[in-house]
């Protein structure tokens, strides 16, 4: 199973043997806390299923003071 990512500013990879969104951001390096994830548009939770061939943007946020 592969999902494409794509996160602003570091470009599009393949990510492979992930089903969750959780699965997904512990593979790539993120925490839910940090980052929004959308698919088509509609932000993800961590417990949404993933499947062969979503895509996906990662944002980070950032905050400051």
């Amino acid at each position: 199973m592969a999902v494409k990512v794509r996160v602003p500013g570091e470009g599009e990879r393949m990510v492979e043997g992930v089903s969750s969104v959780r699965e997904l951001l512990a593979k790539i390096g993120f925490s839910g806390e940090e980052v929004v994830v959308l698919k088509n548009g509609l932000i993800l939770t961590e417990e949404d299923p993933l499947e062969d061939g979503d895509e996906v943007v990662v944002y980070v946020v950032k905050s400051g003071g």
